[in-house]
């Protein structure tokens, strides 16, 4: 079958989503690269396959009952038994995030990654990539990307803005000595009482970004009202936002793409005739 009707049938059919994600409850290691080579097809495919990749992995954290939607990816790198099955999981990797077009959204993508020690798993692999040209590569792509969206982070007075601390000091340097140091303060004890241990924390700290967010967007009085009467509804006057690096995006997405014989643009080397993933079920009939 053409892959890109398989593709077209799953982004139309979301139901088929839950199916492809639970075939990765198995402790079959083919077939979960299988998967993973759809998923990583699936996503550069169009905007639509990103989200339905993005959706096979929330479903398959509801099912598990993991705390994060990537564990499973993190996890199935760090105890992956063959080096091929690690290289298709770090394309994965890459492949959801250079897929993603805003900046702001990347950095929050590739910091989910990173919370679950990624950079610790990736830094072992490296030993193993010495011998193994495709998993170098992949890894590669990853830090080239990660250094081009950091170099994007510039703040003001040179301070970057992937440095906790130097953000943090940063800001502390602003209020000091004037009244904002005391709600500066405050905020910085309130989020001192959030215990990371709780899966509800998860939803605290995304709250609270989201409405500090909305508020550093806001030019006026009235809207920070309407923000503290019902923040869902608040209407906001939007400051352009960071570009989204899309050319240095593209240019390493060439690393990892090839061209796949029918126009499409698939993981190179992870979609083939011989090791490709079996394509789904074709669409049913027309009616007669």
């Amino acid at each position: 079958m053409d892959s890109r009707i398989g593709l077209d049938y799953i982004v139309e059919n979301r139901e088929y989503v839950a199916k492809l994600a639970s075939a990765l409850d198995t402790a079959n290691t083919t077939v979960k690269k299988q998967v993973f080579e759809l998923l990583s097809a699936l996503c550069v495919y169009n905007a639509d396959g990103y989200t339905r990749t993005l959706d096979a992995l929330e479903h398959f954290k509801n099912l598990k009952g993991d705390r994060y939607r990537f564990a499973v990816v993190v996890r199935e790198l760090r105890d992956a038994p063959t080096v091929e099955y690690k290289t298709t999981l770090v394309a994965f990797i890459n492949c959801i995030i250079i897929s993603t077009p805003q900046l702001k959204d990347r950095l929050r993508i590739r910091n989910e990654f990173v919370g679950m020690k990624l950079l610790a798993t990736l830094n072992e692999l490296k030993n193993e990539a010495v011998s193994d040209t495709d998993l170098a590569v992949q890894i590669d792509v990853f830090d080239e990307q990660r250094e081009s969206d950091e170099s994007q982070l510039q703040g003001p007075d040179g301070v970057d803005l992937s440095s906790h601390l130097d953000v943090f000091h940063a800001i502390l340097r602003q209020v000091v000595d004037t009244p904002q140091e005391i709600p500066f303060l405050s905020i910085l004890q309130h989020l001192l009482r959030i215990d990371p241990k709780e899966a509800v924390s998860d939803m605290i700290w995304d709250t609270a970004e989201t409405l500090v967010h909305r508020a550093s967007l806001m030019e006026s009085k009235e809207e920070l009202t309407r923000l503290l009467r019902s923040p869902s509804h608040a209407k906001m006057s939007h400051r352009d936002e960071p570009g989204s690096g899309s050319k240095s995006r593209k240019q390493s997405l060439n690393l990892t793409l090839s061209p796949a014989g029918d126009g499409s643009r698939t993981p190179a080397g992870l979609l083939s005739p011989t090791n490709g993933p079996p394509p789904p079920p074709p669409p049913p009939p027309p009616p007669g």
